[in-house]
This record gives structure tokens, C-alpha cells and sequence, in this order.
């Protein structure tokens, strides 16, 4: 098949496929219900597990690499998608937090392949012009905003089967991955146009110069701390935030309504990246930093001031609101700002570099995180834990200042020599 028609083919099929895996459908937010109810962990027991699943995600990366290098981008999705497979197996299967815990090489393993591939299958089907990255960012937004709606969707429906039976929302999410890996064998690997002679140069040049490159990079550098910090943020709210809610004593059906709604939040908020971008412009990172360290803070003031239920649920869910569709915005820029400088040469290996910072970040912070939950309440965790990312985000500010967001031409030539588009990101 033409080179035309196989990127025609994958970004039409690129938001669809990634709607559907970029998480477990049906999988949350009953998952930390399902752990510690059906499976009876402890809510440390859950951080630790995350903890586990950073580590094994440090890991995996350089096989991951690997296997992304020889197999390609297409083949990584599918055996990343088998990946997946097997986790809920052994989650459905489990008899203990040992086995839970090992479950988490298998997702570590599966997310890192697609992880990797998925942005790079994308940035490879769109043809060069001055609005790939623009293209690359409303393709991405698209299916981060469906995901979200899917989410919602499937959250609602999950918390209601959940009260019925525990398993049955594990079965379903299952079953969304056995159809992401029909979607992900429909792919084509994207030509490459050079000749063999040509291609292997280029290769060996590129695993060469790669991490060189990464370390030398100011604006790579800046962008891997930021990610990797929000990242951390992210996965300990991911817990904590559920926990904070159910001390009001709510249902699962109930949750899983809150969460829907929270999930369509930030899906309105993908969809609107670009705005929120060029609104705040170079400011953009820091002013998401802020609002979700911020929102963190505040959802525990109706705790703090022992307020009636309904003020307190109406503040928690006001400050998840900003919450998620910071998340929700998040989640397309940082992909698109790393896509901004990278080609068929280096991009893999600049996202398993992210990968790679983001898991150790996570790793470490989500062991402190479930030591601090195991012998403080909730409400005072999250509160340390809103507080802290708070002052992280004011110095990685500082830090990040004069080395993002500088016009195309003030950089100097190793800052964006693997760019195939000058922009400002």
C-alpha cells in the first residue's frame, strides 16, 4: 500500500484505537473498590501496588525499547494489548497482594509498548507540513476527549454491575481489550522513504545520538521533571481522591456517576487544549501545575471545617472539577509539546525517555505516599500531598524559566536538531 493511503488509514484509525486503550474501560475508578472490598486490600496495600507498577515500569523500558526496534511500532501495539490482557487475568484471578503485585509487570510491560508506539505509529502518519503539529494535536485531543466519554460512560455503567456482582466490570473491561487488539492488527507500519542503505544509517545514528541528545536538550529536560512530577500528582490523586470521597459514606453506583462526570470534564477540556494554549501560551505548564496542586488543597476544606455532608461533596467535587480537566488538558499537550521536536530518528526513544522519568518519579513518590497513608488519615495525606506538589511545581517553575517557550531561532543548533518543525513550545 501507498505511503498516502497507509497515513490516511492510521490517523483515521488512531483516535478510535486510542479512546479504547489508553486505560482499562470499566476498570476505573471500581478498581481501588474492587482491591479493597472484593479483594480485601488495605488502602496502603493499593499505593503500594502503584509503587509497584512505577518500579516494574522503570524496568521494562529499555526491553520495551527493544522490542519496539526490531518489531516496529504496529507489532508493539499488539503485544502490548496481549500484555494488557494477561494483567486483568491474573487480577481476576488473584488470591493475594503478592500476586497483585506481580500482575503489575504485565501492565507495566503493556502500557510501556503502547505507550511508546502509539505517539510514535501517529507522529509518522502525518505527512510533513507546517500544521503536523497542529494535525498531531487535534487528532490526539479527539481521542483523549472520546476516552473521557467512554470513561464516563462505562463508569456510570460499572458502579451500577459492580453492586451486582464485582467481577462483572473486569469482565467487561477485558473484553474492550480483546476489540483494542483487533483495532491495534488493523494498523499499517508507517514507509519509510529512504533507501535500506540510507534506513540503517539513520538508525544507528539515531540509537547513537539518542540519549545524548535527551540529556543535552534544555527544553527535554524541563519537560521530563514537569511530566514526570504532574505524573506522580496524578497517580497518588488517582487513589487518594476516591478514599477522600467514600468517607461520605457513598455508594459505588453514586461514585461511579461522580466520576463520570468528571471524566466528561475532562473531555471537554481535551478538546479544548488548543484554546487553553493559546490563552496562557508559554505559561500554559505552569498554570496546570498550579490549579491541580491547588485543587488538591481545597478539597479538603470541608473536612477541615467539619461542614454538613452536601457543602463538603459540593467542594470536592468542585475542586476535582478543576482537577480532572487539568488532566484532561494535560494529558494531549505533553504529548504534543515532546512531538513538537522529534522525527522518525529519535522519537521512540524521546517517549520511552518520559516513560522511563516518569516512573521513577512515580515510584518514589508513591512509596512515600502509601507510608504517609498508613499512618495519617486521608483527609490530612491529601493535604500533604497537595501542599508539597504545590511548592515542587513553584521550583520546577523557576527552573523551566528561559528554557521553554523561546522563539525557534534561540536555540541553539543541538536543541533542535532532530526537529522536523521549528516551533515554540
Amino acid at each position: 500500500m501507498e505511503q498516502a493511503k497507509i497515513c490516511k488509514h492510521n490517523m483515521r484509525c488512531y483516535p478510535i484505537y486510542r479512546m479504547l486503550s489508553y486505560d482499562f474501560l470499566f476498570f476505573y475508578t471500581i478498581n481501588i473498590l474492587f482491591l479493597t472490598q472484593v479483594k480485601n486490600i488495605s488502602p496502603s496495600g493499593v499505593l503500594i501496588i502503584d509503587a509497584f507498577y512505577s518500579i516494574f515500569g522503570i524496568l521494562v523500558q529499555f526491553p520495551a525499547s527493544y522490542i519496539l526496534d526490531k518489531v516496529g511500532r504496529k507489532k508493539s501495539l499488539v503485544i502490548g494489548t496481549l500484555f494488557n490482557a494477561i494483567y486483568l487475568l491474573v487480577v481476576i484471578f488473584s488470591k493475594n497482594l503478592t500476586q497483585l503485585i506481580l500482575a503489575e509487570i504485565a501492565s507495566a510491560m503493556g502500557f510501556a509498548l503502547k505507550d511508546i508506539a502509539s505517539p510514535s505509529l501517529l507522529n509518522e502518519s502525518i505527512p510533513i507540513t507546517k500544521r503536523k503539529s497542529e494535525i498531531f494535536g487535534k487528532l490526539s485531543g479527539k481521542a483523549m476527549s472520546g476516552y473521557y466519554i467512554l470513561n464516563a460512560i462505562s463508569l456510570i455503567i460499572s458502579g451500577f454491575l459492580y453492586e451486582i456482582n464485582g467481577y462483572m466490570p473486569m469482565m467487561l473491561s477485558l473484553a474492550i481489550v480483546i476489540i483494542t487488539f483487533i483495532l491495534a492488527n488493523s494498523f499499517y507500519e508507517p514507509l519509510v522513504l529512504e533507501d535500506e542503505e540510507n534506513k540503517k544509517e539513520d538508525e544507528a545514528l539515531s540509537i547513537k545520538d539518542s540519549f545524548k541528545f535527551i540529556f543535552s536538550s534544555r527544553r527535554l529536560k524541563s519537560l521530563l521533571l514537569y511530566s514526570s512530577i504532574m505524573l506522580s500528582l496524578i497517580y497518588i490523586l488517582a487513589s487518594s481522591e476516591i478514599y477522600l470521597i467514600e468517607e461520605l459514606e457513598l455508594s459505588s453506583s453514586y461514585i461511579g456517576i461522580i466520576f463520570a462526570i468528571l471524566g466528561i470534564i475532562s473531555g471537554i477540556a481535551a478538546q479544548k487544549q488548543d484554546k487553553f494554549q493559546k490563552i496562557f501560551k508559554n505559561k500554559t505548564l505552569t498554570i496546570l501545575g498550579l490549579i491541580i496542586s491547588l485543587s488538591c488543597i481545597t478539597s479538603c476544606i470541608g473536612f477541615l471545617l467539619k461542614l454538613p455532608i452536601i457543602p463538603t461533596l459540593i467542594i470536592i467535587l468542585i475542586s476535582y472539577g478543576f482537577k480532572y480537566a487539568v488532566v484532561g488538558i494535560y494529558n494531549v499537550l505533553i504529548t504534543k509539546y515532546f512531538s513538537n521536536f522529534t522525527n522518525e530518528e529519535i522519537d521512540a526513544k524521546i517517549y520511552a525517555a518520559q516513560l522511563l522519568f516518569n516512573s521513577i518519579l512515580s515510584a518514589t513518590f508513591g512509596l512515600v505516599a502509601s507510608a504517609i497513608l498508613a499512618r495519617i488519615d486521608i483527609v490530612n495525606s491529601t493535604l500533604m500531598f497537595g501542599t508539597f506538589f504545590l511548592v515542587l511545581f513553584i521550583i520546577v517553575t523557576i527552573y523551566m524559566k528561559n528554557k521553554l517557550g523561546l522563539k525557534p531561532e534561540e536555540y541553539n543548533k543541538e536543541e533542535v536538531k532532530y526537529s522536523k518543525i521549528k516551533e515554540i513550545i
